[in-house]
C-alpha cells in the first residue's frame, strides 16, 4: 500500500450551537460535542483508510471551557498514527464567541478507528507518510499512547464482570 500523508485525510467541520444541543446552563450537552467529534473524526479514518471503519476507543477526552449556546464550533481532525488495522485521530475544539470574535481552546481527544471489511472483519489501511518533524514527533506520541490503550484493554478485558 502506497503511504499517505496526514493532510490526505484532515477534516474541519463547524457548527453553531443551538438551543437543542444546550443544557440547563445553556452550555453545550458533553454528548452533543462527542458525537461531533466521533463525525469527524471518522470522515479522516474514511478518507485515509478508503474502507468503513469503526470507532475503537476515545481517550483523553478533556471539557476545558464550557461552549456557550451561539457559539461557533470548530472541529478539526487528523491523523497522528497507525497500525496495521487501526489509526489513532486528533481532534482540537475551539468555540468562538459570535458576537465578539473571542476564540477558546475548548477541548482535545485522541480517538481510534479500526478500518473493516464488509463483515466487520480488520483490514490492512495504508502507511502514514511522515514528512516533517512535527509528523514524526505525533507519531512517536501516538505510538506511546498505542501501547498504553492496548494494556488497558488486556486488563479490560481480564476484568469483565459476569452477566
Amino acid at each position: 500500500m502506497e503511504p499517505r500523508s496526514w493532510k490526505d485525510s484532515y477534516a474541519v467541520m463547524q457548527r453553531i450551537v443551538l438551543p437543542p444541543d444546550t443544557n440547563v446552563f445553556n452550555s453545550l450537552y458533553g454528548g452533543r460535542l462527542m458525537e461531533w467529534i466521533d463525525n469527524v473524526a471518522s470522515i479522516v479514518a474514511f478518507k485515509h483508510s478508503r474502507r468503513n471503519a469503526v470507532t475503537g476507543s476515545i481517550d483523553s477526552l478533556y471539557f476545558l471551557t464550557p461552549i456557550k449556546m451561539g457559539d461557533i464550533v470548530t472541529i478539526e481532525a487528523r491523523i497522528n498514527y497507525v497500525t496495521r488495522e487501526t489509526m489513532e485521530i486528533e481532534a482540537t475544539v475551539v468555540s468562538e464567541d459570535h458576537m465578539t470574535g473571542d476564540r477558546r481552546f475548548t477541548t482535545k481527544a485522541f480517538l481510534t478507528y479500526i478500518a473493516v471489511d464488509n463483515y466487520g472483519k480488520p483490514v490492512q489501511v495504508p502507511p502514514l507518510k511522515l514528512e516533517t518533524d512535527d509528523d514524526r514527533k505525533r507519531w512517536e506520541e501516538g505510538a506511546e499512547r498505542s501501547d498504553r490503550r492496548k494494556s488497558q484493554l488486556v486488563e479490560i478485558k481480564k476484568n469483565l464482570p459476569e452477566i
